[in-house]
């Protein structure tokens, strides 16, 4: 589960990043690589990033110390 958990936080990494490029520059990778026209690659690749934040959300779970508040309940 450790190298999913760094593949779903990467992908959040770098689809932040795609946010500020698009918002504050005006560049959008997503579209420069797959087209302006919505097609399956662009999907795909916003579909992927949705199910990477999803997964992402049991870290709002756990503590500082790195154990899960959840633990023991």
């Amino acid at each position: 589960m450790k190298l999913l958990d760094r593949v779903a936080l990467t992908i959040l990494i770098l689809a932040g990043l795609h946010i500020a490029l698009a918002g504050l520059l005006d560049f959008n990778v997503i579209e420069m690589i797959f087209g302006t026209n919505p097609n399956l690659g662009a999907q795909i690749t916003y579909g992927v990033i949705g199910v990477s934040a999803l997964w992402c959300l049991k870290y709002f779970t756990y503590t500082p110390e790195g154990g899960s508040r959840l633990k023991g309940r």
